[in-house]
């Protein structure tokens, strides 16, 4: 696509809006995901930006070989988790140029960047921001026209 949106922003803001809606939000059932509650949702993107900031920020070429973090108790220590992860993320990112090579499960050898691991990290925020919004019961922000037909590009084109 020749029109990206500005992936790390995106990160940054969605991720921003995503912890803004579960901050107060009750610990309930996600509407769009039935099987988790809403301190599952804040853990989940917590570990997906732990994840992918840990293997852009440190070239690690075996997945298997990372220690993963124990979940925290409560939400203000899972909060602060998230804040972590999140900002590892943001900088790893912001540290290294997309073109470099990291590991990446897709199939394709030219999705192996960290321009890849932005992207799908721009998508991977927007969407659970989304899943915040509805299990907060609060109105669901706008979402970014760009990033939509990209993701409807990559994913369905």
């Amino acid at each position: 696509m020749t029109n990206e949106p500005p992936f790390q922003q995106v990160i940054a803001d969605e991720s921003a809006r995503f912890r803004a809606a579960l901050a107060t939000a009750p610990d309930q059932s996600v509407p769009t995901c039935p099987d988790w509650t809403t301190d599952d949702l804040l853990w989940h993107l917590t570990e997906v930006q732990w994840f992918w900031g840990t293997i852009v920020a440190d070239d690690v070429s075996d997945p298997q070989t990372l220690e993963r973090p124990d979940r925290p108790g409560g939400r203000a220590a899972a909060l602060a988790a998230f804040d972590d992860a999140s900002a590892a993320l943001r900088q790893a990112l912001a540290d290294t140029a997309p073109d470099q090579r990291r590991w990446m499960w897709a199939q394709d050898d030219a999705l192996h960047t960290a321009g890849y691991i932005a992207r799908r990290q721009a998508h991977e925020a927007l969407i659970h921001r989304v899943d915040a919004e509805l299990t907060a019961a609060g109105p669901v922000g706008p979402i970014d026209p760009t990033l939509a037909a990209d993701g409807v590009t990559r994913w369905c084109g």
